[in-house]
């Protein structure tokens, strides 16, 4: 029943036409997996790489019109999957979907995450009912992704997985007196991304765990000193660099690598 009313969502945002994705692909371009592309880094993620002529496969949680519309203007490009990250079988059915259509993944990039403690309380006033959720979505979410998927990215040829990750994540470099949920979420992703690394460096499938820069979203807030469309050019040719196995996991969006 879930697989069924994904694939309906999926032919009424393409049109409704059933037809394979890898008869509109240009030989030239890689085939890219993005989570959370709704919206903020994301979306400017997907019109970055649809702008350079790659075939952009967006999974999102629900229907998104600014999404909806970047699909039209690249339709032989553009494909869009309803799949909630945290939500297993979801992601279970949209890797069987799309497995129908495609034969292999050259990037996956898992960007979806929450921060459900935007207004950073202090401990006496924690909601530890939001960490659960927090934690399934940011590190558990992933994780899941990759486990669907991973055939299909060890049959491409870009062989590369992108968790993107946040300096919040690092222990080594936390000055924050706040955001446990967020934080300790992020630094379990780091280790999913190098604990995953050391399991698929024997295929030549790299990892990266990438934070993206302080960014206006929101979750970045209105202050930060960078828009989303700058993050994800910035993030964007740092994803499109020639990696070695041997380069670390855990960097920023200069490629510069962080205290884990």
């Amino acid at each position: 029943m879930i697989r069924d009313s994904i694939l309906s969502i999926i032919f009424i945002i393409e049109g409704g036409a059933e037809c394979l994705i890898g008869e509109f692909m240009n030989s030239n371009s890689m085939t890219i997996l993005i989570t959370g592309s709704a919206k903020g880094l994301g979306f400017n993620l997907t019109k970055f790489f649809l702008e350079k002529g790659h075939t952009v496969l967006s999974l999102i949680k629900s229907g998104n019109k600014n999404l909806s519309d970047l699909q039209q203007k690249y339709k032989n490009q553009h494909f869009i999957f309803i799949c909630d990250v945290g939500n297993e079988q979801t992601i279970i059915d949209a890797y069987e979907i799309i497995r129908e259509k495609i034969t292999s993944i050259d990037i996956l990039i898992n960007n979806a995450a929450v921060h459900l403690e935007s207004h950073r309380p202090d401990l006496p006033e924690i909601d530890f009912s939001v960490y659960i959720p927090t934690f399934t979505v940011n590190a558990l979410g992933p994780l899941m992704v990759v486990t669907s998927f991973l055939p299909l990215v060890r049959a491409g040829t870009g062989k590369l997985i992108v968790n993107i990750s946040s300096e919040a994540g690092s222990i080594g470099n936390s000055t924050r007196k706040s955001e446990f949920s967020y934080c300790m979420s992020k630094a379990a992703l780091n280790m999913a991304s190098k604990i995953l690394q050391n399991r698929v460096a024997k295929e030549g499938i790299k990892v990266l765990a990438i934070h993206p820069g302080w960014f206006s979203s929101d979750m970045g807030g209105p202050l930060a000193p960078i828009s989303p469309r700058a993050a994800a050019g910035n993030v964007g040719s740092i994803i499109l660099k020639k990696w070695s196995l041997k380069d670390p996991v855990y960097i920023d969006a200069d490629g510069r690598k962080i205290a884990w």
